[in-house]
């Protein structure tokens, strides 16, 4: 089976599952042609079922609260409920019950095929398994503790409120009344214009709504079905993940799921940093601190983590590195087999 035909399965199973936005399915398909990271992004089906054929013993041994669709662009700011801003984990589409194997070897490919990072895949798997398996899991980073001096100095200066707000006017004109009253409810922004939005890589084609205040604005995409159902590789969805992980990492304030769609806030000062062309010492700060956010993850149910770690441990020393240049090398081929 070729990507493209891969790929159209996928799309048919999800178009049966939810309202999909062909025109945005249109851009993913462009997307995921750029380069090897962002089709990394967009294909967690074709990276699940080829897992199974290349690393299949990674999908063994106990299972915690895994990431899914980990990858370097998946870390990034946001503020909780009390204000405090934070760093870490902000995606969670994927959400299931899995070996942390699989988060592991995901994020150091997605690093390694990162472009212009300065240090070699080697170090970036030792970097990696090194602070994941000392890392004491909690919240997320409170970006003004003493421990966040690495990442604040990092995080980009976001843009200007005006600039940042008019930027998501810029979307099509959308009607609300599409959306369940639950849902328009939660919103709760004043004066809100309604636009259409997009963004993201692998949920480009979910419906994506944004209501734009004066200086707020507010987010809801249909959640859909868990890929794991589509691809069977043992990963477990769990709907009550969710709300626990959001808990326990303080995650972004406003953040939940009303009738089958996802909201969230928007602001200019949700950012992420970006790894490529860092110094060699700054890639390995940050790709510790993903690492330990991976963690705080894992850990949500502490005894679960306990008997993964002790797994992981009985593994080949080699395991995350020969797992990332066996899935690197056949995302890339894959990759140049889409893009042509």
């Amino acid at each position: 089976m070729t990507v493209q035909t891969a790929t159209a399965a996928y799309e048919k199973w999800l178009a049966a599952r939810i309202p999909v936005v062909p025109e945005d399915l249109k851009l993913k398909h462009h997307e995921l042609a750029g380069d090897p990271l962002r089709f990394l992004r967009g294909t967690y089906y074709l990276w699940l079922e080829r897992v199974a054929v290349l690393a299949p013993d990674l999908l063994a041994g106990p299972q915690v609260p895994t990431v899914g669709d980990l990858h370097v662009e998946n870390f990034g700011t946001w503020r909780d409920h009390r204000g405090v801003r934070r760093w870490g984990v902000n995606d969670f589409d994927e959400l299931a019950w899995g070996p942390p194997t699989l988060d592991l070897l995901r994020l150091a490919v997605s690093a390694v095929l990162t472009p212009q990072v300065a240090i070699s895949p080697k170090r970036i798997c030792r970097v990696l398994l090194d602070a994941w398996s000392t890392a004491k899991p909690g919240r997320a980073v409170d970006l003004a503790g003493p421990g966040a001096k690495h990442l604040r100095a990092l995080v980009p200066k976001p843009p200007s409120a005006a600039r940042y707000y008019g930027k998501l006017r810029e979307g099509a004109a959308a009607d609300p009344s599409s959306l369940p009253a639950a849902v328009r409810k939660a919103v709760a922004v004043p004066d809100a214009s309604w636009h259409r939005r997009q963004a993201g890589t692998g949920s480009l084609g979910h419906p994506r709504l944004v209501a734009v205040g004066h200086d707020l604005a507010r987010e809801v995409k249909v959640v859909g079905p868990a890929t794991a159902d589509y691809v069977d590789v043992g990963l477990q969805p769990d709907d009550l993940l969710y709300g626990r992980i959001l808990s326990t990492l303080r995650g972004p304030d406003p953040m939940r799921r009303i009738a089958g769609w996802q909201l969230r806030g928007l602001s200019p000062d949700v950012e992420r940093i970006a790894i490529e062309s860092l110094r060699p010492r700054a890639v390995e700060l940050v790709l510790t601190s993903m690492a330990h956010a991976a963690a705080d993850v894992h850990g949500a149910v502490p005894h679960h983590l306990r008997e993964a770690r002790r797994h992981v441990g009985t593994l080949p020393s080699d395991w995350l590195l020969e797992g990332t240049q066996r899935l690197t090398k056949d995302t890339t081929a894959l990759y140049k087999q889409y893009a042509g």
